[in-house]
């Protein structure tokens, strides 16, 4: 009688241990729990999203704009929407680019990542722009980024390396060289 009352005591104290532990309203039994707001569904796509192979384009003094490539891969089962990027070089403007008919532009509406799948930020294509940095930067730096989504969260990437790139006939459109980002007039 005494061993069954201290098995029953033991089971009743586990179970309060495990229900100290365990979140409220959760089913400590559950052995995956689907997010059960939008806040915590936003911060699962966040955490989906991905920047690898990410490079930016070495520029010289002459010029005060670079760009950013890589590949941005989403993981989760919903499309995430890249609404803009920051960098560490606190440049005044940072634009999301695209190509339209052979010339590049700022995108009119979020890049767009579909559900499961990549897209790749490359020369002549997609790309994100950095725009009025002076200061040189040089193959062997590295950069900073931070990629916002529509949720509000945002993705950070560190140590980007800067390497040195050549152009990839970007056309920027009238006034602008069609090889080379110097002289891009937005």
């Amino acid at each position: 009688m005494l061993n069954r009352t201290v098995l029953i005591a033991s089971a009743a104290a586990a179970a309060l241990a495990l229900a100290a532990c365990s979140p409220p309203n959760e089913n400590p039994s559950s052995d995956t729990a689907a997010p059960s707001t939008t806040s915590e569904t936003a911060q699962a796509q966040s955490q989906a999203v991905t920047f690898t192979d990410g490079v930016v384009r070495e520029k010289g003094e002459d010029s005060d704009m670079t760009a950013i490539f890589g590949t941005l891969t989403n993981d989760s089962d919903e499309d995430v929407e890249v609404t803009g990027f920051s960098t560490s070089l606190d440049a005044p403007m940072n634009q999301i680019h695209e190509t339209v008919d052979g010339t590049m532009r700022e995108r009119t509406s979020p890049l767009v990542i579909p559900a499961g799948e990549s897209v790749t930020l490359a020369p002549g294509g997609d790309h994100f722009m950095v725009m009025g940095h002076e200061p040189m930067l040089m193959a062997g730096d590295v950069v900073d980024l931070t990629i916002q989504l529509a949720s509000g969260n945002e993705v950070t990437v560190k140590d980007v390396p800067v390497r040195t790139m050549g152009a990839g006939h970007e056309n920027y459109g009238e006034g602008a060289e069609s090889t080379e980002m110097t002289g891009h007039q937005h």
